[in-house]
Order: structure tokens, then sequence, then C-alpha cells
């Protein structure tokens, strides 16, 4: 086909056009969630806990954005396991009109106790949700959040663990 090559220079010239979308990198959010926390494969821990969170986070671009996380996580048992945990995720927000799906990862610090012990550990994890945008201000939204906790050869815990949440959001403008 002789068009093939004028379709697809076309389709590069405007894929290469600068965005001039300011959907993110003017906005900060602010969000709280509540949800399952997971240790499914432990034999000895708690699986099922309470996971309650804050967020904070802000855009770098129109898709890109960096979020700070702090989660309280709790397994009732006859020995109860808590963990606090600390971290900061890049995130990428694929915005579809109201619903968002939401992809990312993040590094986390990790302080736990569990049969009077206590001990730091560090983790990393891979993020999945998605947010329904109610009005240029509020979101609800739900994610899931898989860790690996890097530093378990020395610990009590199991090296995976696991939360879902439902998400509560505020946005502001920061122009």
């Amino acid at each position: 086909m002789r068009s093939s090559p004028w379709i697809c220079a076309a389709l590069f010239g405007l894929a290469s056009l600068p965005s001039t979308a300011s959907a993110y990198e003017d906005q900060a959010t602010l969000g709280l969630a509540v949800g399952w926390a997971g240790i499914p494969n432990s034999s000895t821990l708690p699986r099922n806990g309470i996971d309650v969170g804050l967020t904070a986070g802000f855009g770098i671009t129109d898709a890109w954005g960096i979020q700070g996380v702090l989660s309280y996580n709790v397994f009732p048992d006859d020995r109860r396991l808590q963990m606090g945990v600390a971290g900061l995720e890049a995130i990428y927000l694929l915005d579809i009109v109201r619903f968002v799906p939401i992809f990312g990862f993040g590094v986390d610090g990790m302080l736990s106790a569990y049969n009077g012990r206590t001990r730091g550990d560090f983790a990393i994890h891979a993020l999945l949700g998605v947010d329904y945008l109610i009005d240029a201000r509020w979101l609800v939204g739900a994610d899931g959040r898989a860790y690996w906790v890097t530093t378990n050869g020395g610990s009590f815990l199991d090296p995976l663990f696991f939360t879902v949440a439902a998400r509560v959001g505020v946005r502001f403008d920061t122009r």
C-alpha cells in the first residue's frame, strides 16, 4: 500500500506533539483507605487482618505522580501481629474520563511487632487500583498492593503480604 508510510508518518507526528493536558501535574491528593491485609502463605502468623492507610501525593506530569503511604495493619489472634508501613511510590494514572486505572510501584520501611518481638524491615511493592472521580474534587476508589519483604531472611515475617482497600480522597489544585 502506498498510503501506509503517510499514515505512519502522520501518526508519528501526532504522537510526538507535546501534551496539552494538565490532569495531574497541578494537583495534590489526600486519601484515607480501609481494607484487608493478608499473609496467605503463613503457617505461623495470623493470615487475615485489617489495613488502615493514609496517602498524600502530587502529580509530576499529566500521567505520573509521586505518593507517600502510611498504613497500619493489625492481625488479630492470640498473639497479635501489628505492622506499620511507611512508603513512597511512583504511580501512573490512566485518565479515562471518570474512571482512572492506577499502576505503580514503591519502596517501604516496615516496623512489626509479634509475640513480644519488634523488628524493622524493608519491602518493595506493586500497586494496582482504580479511582472513580465523583467530581473535580472528590474521588472514591479501590486498590491492591503486593509487598515483598526484602529483608525477611532474619525476620519473623513471611516474604509476601497483600492489602486490598477501599479509598476516599480529595484533590487540591496546586496552581
